[in-house]
């Protein structure tokens, strides 16, 4: 696993930080923009230092930086390292990731005061584009080193993506329901629209003051997609497909 290894830097810890009294989780699919926000909500030092701390590769590793044992007690090394000094920690998850502590109601009961943000793409086929990206060069973030230098376009694995991202989105949407905790619903294209606005709006459903300057005056990230590809991509996934005989011939050739 191409672990992010930024993340574990003693430089984001956060000195004698609180328990923590109220819990963001961004509620995420795979390139739905979700480093992008969480960078820029880490960048306000007001409301936690969100990252998928539960992501399995991710988790072993600070299992071993903390010297903790289990799931459970490595969260509780997390929160005492990332919680802001007004009680506030955050964490991104993709719904998969909800496993390592028994799916999503276990999940969100395992945190204090859970407020959630449900981050969606509204131009899914480009998600799943970029998903399938990232799935060859190991890259997720634009600071990872890549794993493949180059990637070839495959039909079948950007309807894969496509599934797994509708069913990640409809997934959390019936746990978020069900919890009937406080949450919103934020469009990635609209976050990049207004950056600003969005962390007033996830601040206010905290319930933190968010003064002008600790906003960050501009994404943390960069954008990693490349136009022209993801253009060529959208026209040939698009491209009609024959049905009947001379479509299950078309399916098997490779990457349709």
């Amino acid at each position: 696993m191409n672990l992010y290894q930024p993340q574990f830097a003693p430089a984001l810890d956060i000195a004698d930080a609180p328990p923590p009294r109220t819990t963001l989780v961004i509620a995420s699919t795979p390139r739905c923009g979700s480093h992008m926000l969480g960078h820029a909500i880490a960048a306000t030092h007001l409301m936690g230092v969100p990252y998928e701390y539960c992501n399995p590769a991710n988790l072993a590793e600070w299992q071993t930086h903390l010297k903790s044992d289990g799931t459970p007690a490595t969260l509780q090394g997390i929160m005492q390292r990332r919680t802001t000094p007004n009680g506030i920690f955050s964490i991104k998850a993709h719904y998969s990731q909800t496993d390592t502590l028994g799916g999503p109601t276990a999940f969100l009961a395992a945190f204090p005061d859970v407020r959630i943000v449900h981050l969606r793409r509204a131009d899914v086929l480009r998600q799943a584009i970029s998903f399938a990206i990232a799935l060859q060069t190991g890259v997720w973030i634009s600071e990872q080193e890549p794993i493949a230098e180059t990637v070839r376009y495959d039909g079948r694995m950007i309807a894969a993506c496509l599934r797994d991202i509708a069913l990640q989105n409809a997934s959390w949407t019936t746990a978020i329901h069900a919890s009937a905790r406080p949450s919103i619903v934020l469009e990635y294209e609209a976050v990049c629209q207004d950056l600003l606005g969005t962390l007033r709006r996830i601040a206010g459903l905290l319930g933190v003051e968010l003064p002008d300057d600790a906003l960050p005056a501009a994404a943390v990230t960069r954008p990693q997609s490349v136009t022209g590809r993801t253009e060529d991509w959208i026209a040939r996934f698009a491209r009609p497909r024959p049905s009947g005989v001379l479509g299950a011939l078309h399916r098997m050739l490779p990457g349709q």
